[in-house]
């Protein structure tokens, strides 16, 4: 295979790339395009090139490690934390060899669970990544990909400092869409009150420790604003809002293995429900925390979506999503106890309600809160409104590089709207280019179900590397035990 060109035009140099090895584009360097990386790395042949492109300083953090805020901490104990589908304990294992969370009292349980800092696990991303990112193993493009297109047998990448790359394979890796701006709250936009995306860039530093917050969304980001705010010695009212006024459920006392309960995956939305709640009742008949249950259901999540049809899909995802959400997205222990403290003072309060209205007021915003089950609303008016929706759908993005591929045509929507169309592989449906176009994490949600989770990442990662390697010519696929003994450690 003839070596793929790379044009500089005006921009930072990159590594020689020169050769006839392979290129691989791996489009984000989050944490899904930093595992998948490390995997072809360890197993590609030494002449193939593995390019990611993301524009921070350091692969493996996205927004939820690159956090600095002490507050922030992981939602899943350390041991299910790993970058290394096979090896679970390689986080636990790297904290215990370097002290990460000696100086962190909060971090461990009376049990030995262990909840560290977000950042702590952008630190070990960052170090086990870093060996391979000197040596050049993997090439660490600092832009954005801005175009993608399949060109001569090739894939095309212009990135955001004009440069023209090409790859054999691609992969796109780019992580949740933004959430829409509500077009009820299109009239704060501008207001410095208004916050729509409240844990970039430390912005919540900023706000007056007097202030009335209400904070739309009650999700895991919600907590983490109010455990900066708490942090920052903030004493004024909060209040969060959504439809259901849902909170993120706690972790069980003592933890128990996944529950077997469901048999085979049902066809229907309503089957599946059924199934759940006899799994509930059989779980507490034995004496099982519900999170046994939900831990079961996420290990099989990817065989109880494929069984289930387009409609039964969707159906699915409009009555059960928000439940779904609460429940397999835990509270972290410490900010579990902030919230009960919080909820306890009367200084955080959580609302069923949607927004009826808003408007400026001065230096403060006026809100109109429509209430369930009443035909009256409830307007009040706050000095901060933050914006923690959530993730965005792929179909409502306006911009960017997944929306430019879809008004293409190079890939297409899958049934739900929630991502891409991809096989059970991650394969993506690309018309001009076909099994020469991956998804990897948030952007295969809907084909693949739970793609947002560490455990899934990687183990969906360390699948997808043996695919992609596959797909490519037999040169790119390593040699001798190193192929062979794929899953193990380099």
């Amino acid at each position: 295979m003839r070596a793929r060109r790379v044009e500089a035009v005006d921009c930072r140099p990159l590594p020689d790339l020169a050769g006839g090895g392979v290129t691989i584009a791996i489009i984000g360097g989050g944490f899904s395009g930093a595992a998948l990386a490390l995997q072809l790395a360890r197993h590609a042949a030494a002449d193939s090139r593995i390019l990611v492109f993301e524009p921070g300083a350091q692969l493996g953090l996205g927004l939820a490690y690159a956090t600095q805020d002490p507050s922030h901490r992981l939602n899943a104990r350390a041991a299910r934390m790993s970058l290394l589908a096979d090896e679970p304990a390689h986080f636990s294992d790297w904290i215990a060899a370097t002290g990460a969370c000696a100086d962190d009292a909060q971090a461990a349980l009376p049990d030995g669970r262990l909840f560290p800092r977000r950042a702590v696990f952008g630190r070990y991303v960052a170090a086990t990544l870093a060996p391979w990112v000197a040596s050049g193993r993997i090439v660490h493009v600092r832009a954005t990909a801005a175009a993608l297109t399949w060109r001569d047998g090739a894939w095309s990448i212009r990135d955001s400092d004009g440069r023209l790359l090409q790859a054999d394979l691609a992969v796109l890796a780019t992580g949740h869409a933004p959430p829409a701006i509500p077009a009820v709250l299109a009239p704060l936009c501008g207001h410095p009150g208004f916050i729509e995306a409240p844990l970039h860039q430390g912005r919540l530093q900023a706000i007056d420790r007097a202030a009335e917050v209400l904070i739309i969304g009650t999700g895991l980001s919600m907590a983490d604003c109010v455990a900066t705010l708490d942090r920052n010695g903030h004493t004024g009212r909060i209040c969060a809002i959504s439809r259901r006024g849902q909170l993120p459920r706690p972790h069980a006392q003592v933890e128990h293995a996944p529950f077997d309960g469901l048999g085979a995956p049902p066809v229907t939305a309503l089957a599946l429900l059924r199934g759940v709640r006899a799994a509930l009742a059989a779980a507490a008949a034995a004496g099982l925390a519900w999170q046994s249950v939900f831990d079961g259901l996420r290990r099989d999540a990817e065989a109880l979506w494929a069984a289930l049809p387009a409609v039964e899909r969707r159906r699915l995802l409009r009555h059960a999503r928000p439940f779904w959400d609460t429940h397999r997205h835990r509270l972290p222990p410490p900010t579990a106890e902030i919230l009960r403290r919080r909820l306890g003072d009367g200084s955080l309060l959580i609302r069923q309600a949607g927004i009826a209205g808003a408007a400026p007021a001065g230096a403060r915003m006026t809100v109109s809160l429509r209430l369930p089950g009443r035909q009256a609303q409830a307007t009040d008016s706050y000095d901060v409104v933050l914006l923690t929706a959530g993730a965005g759908r792929l179909c409502d993005a306006k911009d960017g590089l997944l929306r430019a591929l879809l008004a293409a045509g190079v890939v297409m929507l899958d049934e739900t709207g929630q991502g891409l169309r991809c096989d059970g592989e991650g394969r993506a449906h690309c018309a001009p280019a076909p099994g020469r176009l991956f998804l990897l994490g948030p952007p295969a949600r809907g084909s693949l179900a739970d793609t947002t989770g560490v455990p899934e990442i990687a183990r969906h990662a360390s699948a997808m590397a043996r695919h992609i390697l596959a797909a490519a010519p037999p040169a790119a696929r390593g040699t001798g035990a190193a192929a062979a003994r794929f899953g193990s450690h380099a």
